[in-house]
């Protein structure tokens, strides 16, 4: 399984999580937001364009960094209020959990962004530890700098990098497991990014 080796996962030692967690943080952004997505992600006119690098925050409370350019990456976007991110990450452990793996060779990076402790599912840093999600999870800013910089159009979001740091996807709406790793497959294709 391919994830980022940035930081520990969320999911890791229960203990830590509920005594290191951290909700929201601030975050550094790097290089030129992708802007709105537009009408479809078939027509997004930031199709092909440098996205940027990220660093903040992790869920544990330890430092992660991801730059573009240095492999495929998929990004998801979840917000713990939101029920389709929560039946997203539950499909997708448990799809892990039965022995399933993603490609090797691709970035898995979690953002947790819209952050609001008056919404259902709150602390987000719980209901992933509580998933046994195993991915790295970078906090959004109380302001959602990340979502912003990458046109976040509803949860979940996704967002795929092409090996060279230019956009590949970006869209609203559940993958399944299996879609996730046909498109993985898709970012390694010779020739693409």
């Amino acid at each position: 399984m391919a994830v980022l080796l940035l930081a520990a996962a969320c999911g890791g030692n229960d203990d830590d999580a509920a005594s290191e967690a951290v909700e929201v943080a601030p975050v550094q952004i790097s290089g030129d937001p992708l802007g709105p997505i537009g009408d479809s992600p078939e027509a997004d006119p930031a199709f092909g364009q440098s996205v940027p690098g990220l660093s903040g925050t992790a869920i544990d409370g330890s430092p992660l960094a991801w730059t573009p350019g240095e492999r495929p990456a998929a990004i998801v976007f979840l917000a713990h209020w939101c029920p389709a991110c929560q039946a997203e990450v539950a499909e997708l452990t448990d799809w892990l959990e039965a022995g399933n793996e993603l490609p090797e060779g691709v970035d898995f990076l979690s953002v947790v962004s819209l952050v609001d402790s008056d919404r259902d599912n709150y602390p987000p840093s719980q209901w992933l530890a509580d998933e046994g999600w195993p991915f790295p999870v970078l906090v959004d800013s109380s302001d959602n700098e990340i979502a912003v910089a990458f046109g976040q159009a509803g949860t979940p979001f996704w967002v795929l990098v092409f090996g060279d740091g230019t956009l590949a996807f970006r869209g609203s709406g559940r993958i399944p497991p299996e879609g996730l790793a046909q498109l993985f497959d898709q970012l390694l294709a010779p020739g693409d990014g």
